[in-house]
């Protein structure tokens, strides 16, 4: 049985116009190996296929193949993460605005920006790697699922299975309970996620108007010669829809049918396929991009700069606060916001100029206005995620 399987001359095409008829690969498939079994050993084709069904083959392929998929992606991830590592460490204090709601919000540093980035692909390795334990499993369940017509002897047939293939035991048929399949969609749509956002968030950079970040070698307009426009940055952005998208097909087959569906299983044929194809994109285009990146940490203050030192209003209120109350700092900071704002002028030049702040501040304000406790800050929490993963 196994050289008729190594040596099997199979025609994908009538395979395929085989299956058509027969509702899936299985069959067909079954059947060539059965007769090639038989021409060698007649006895020995009344083992072929003993006591499974299409589905267990067709599950287990799809668990074999998504064994390989998971190790293609753990691959590739981990000098992508190693990388974001480098890039964190190297820009610890290289400061810029924090955004929140796409403003300016406080002070961060980019080797901050990274790690969170970093932390994201991080969590999603660790997913893949839990996927061994339990999720990537044999099917082996017979017509029904209870391996009836292997008598006592389907669990040890099952495990025995599982050992040889080096899937984990289920310890029972999953024919009806596809939480596994959308376990790995998950889990490959979290990874995509996880790219998606560090692209998305490097294009924003890349705006002409903020021109914090540029993506090395990107390509031009066809109709525009001056423009850089990012390239490796749109795969993850552009994937991350329909992988979701797919996702939600998995999700909505998981109300089978008794004990095998009449669609939803055979609709993860289609999603699960393309959601790893789609997750193995993203992972190479997004590693392509950060070994692809230009930091301009000059724009970057600049930037930070750029509301004449409002962004420090945060730590100098929680500065006054030490001393007056929250109440107080709150009232002569906002009152100095107002100012600024009404006169046109640098929030940090207000705010020197104020005596009540001054009195209570001293020689603090100036450290304050630099962001320079912010900026430490954020370059330690950088370097602690890169030290803690």
């Amino acid at each position: 049985m196994a050289t008729a399987a190594r040596t099997l001359p199979l025609d994908a095409d009538a395979i395929e116009a085989a299956a058509a008829q027969a509702g899936n690969p299985a069959i067909p498939l079954v059947a060539a190996l059965t007769a090639a079994v038989a021409s060698v050993d007649d006895q020995a084709a009344g083992h072929v296929h003993k006591g499974a069904t299409s589905q267990d083959v067709l599950d287990t392929a799809t668990m074999l193949a998504m064994r390989a998929t998971v190790e293609a992606m753990e691959a590739r991830l981990d000098p992508l993460i190693a990388r974001l590592a480098d890039l964190a460490t190297t820009h610890a204090r290289t400061p810029m605005a924090g955004r929140t709601l796409m403003q300016q919000a406080t002070p961060i540093t980019f080797g901050f920006k990274v790690a969170t980035w970093r932390a994201g692909l991080v969590r999603a390795r660790t997913r893949l790697a839990g996927l061994t334990e339990d999720v990537l499993a044999v099917q082996f369940g017979g017509a029904t699922g209870t391996l009836a017509t292997l008598g006592t002897s389907g669990p040890a047939v099952r495990a025995g299975l599982a050992l040889r293939l080096g899937l984990a035991d289920p310890g029972t048929a999953w024919h009806g309970d596809r939480s596994r399949i959308l376990d790995l969609g998950t889990t490959f749509v979290a990874l995509i996620g996880a790219a998606a956002k560090l692209a998305r968030d490097v294009m924003l950079m890349m705006q002409t108007e903020v021109g914090e970040l540029t993506e090395r070698g990107a390509g031009g307009s066809s109709a525009m010669p001056h423009k850089r426009n990012p390239v490796a940055a749109l795969i993850a952005p552009a994937a991350l829809g329909p992988a979701s998208g797919l996702l939600a097909a998995i999700a909505g087959g998981l109300a089978q049918e008794h004990e095998r569906a009449i669609g939803g299983w055979h609709a993860e044929w289609i999603a699960l396929p393309t959601i790893a194809t789609l997750t193995l994109a993203a992972i190479d285009r997004t590693a392509d991009l950060v070994d692809r990146l230009e930091v301009d940490a000059d724009a970057m203050r600049a930037n930070l700069d750029r509301l004449g030192g409002l962004l420090g209003s945060e730590a100098l209120s929680a500065a006054i606060a030490e001393t007056e109350g929250r109440t107080r700092a709150r009232r002569l900071v906002d009152a100095a916001v107002e100012r600024s704002r009404a006169e046109n002028r640098a929030f940090a030049a207000i705010v020197v100029e104020d005596p009540a702040i001054g009195a209570i501040l001293g020689d603090r304000v100036s450290a304050i206005l630099a962001h320079r406790d912010a900026i430490e800050a954020a370059a330690a929490a950088a370097l602690d995620q890169i030290a803690g993963m």
